[in-house]
């Protein structure tokens, strides 16, 4: 007797933690939005980040991953 499993796919989850508003600070040409260091550093990020603009079902948002080194290792 054989048997097929089936794989579903489930649609990932995501989790959205709300941080307020943030000012938008101004230096030269640049703007700035100051995230708590202790966010950061539960995502492992703590010194580099890249930052992506996303355009996603009429949606934008800003993602933000830990940035690799030229090593491959993410930065710490």
């Amino acid at each position: 007797m054989e048997s097929k499993i089936k794989s579903k796919t489930r649609p990932e989850e995501s989790i959205e933690t709300d941080f307020g508003q943030r000012q938008v600070s101004h230096q030269n040409f640049s703007r700035i939005v100051a995230l708590p260091k202790i966010a950061l550093q539960n995502c492992g990020i703590t010194s580099q980040v890249s930052v992506k603009l996303v355009l996603q079902n009429g949606e934008k948002f800003l993602k933000i991953t830990p940035a690799k080194t030229k090593g491959g290792e993410k930065t710490e």
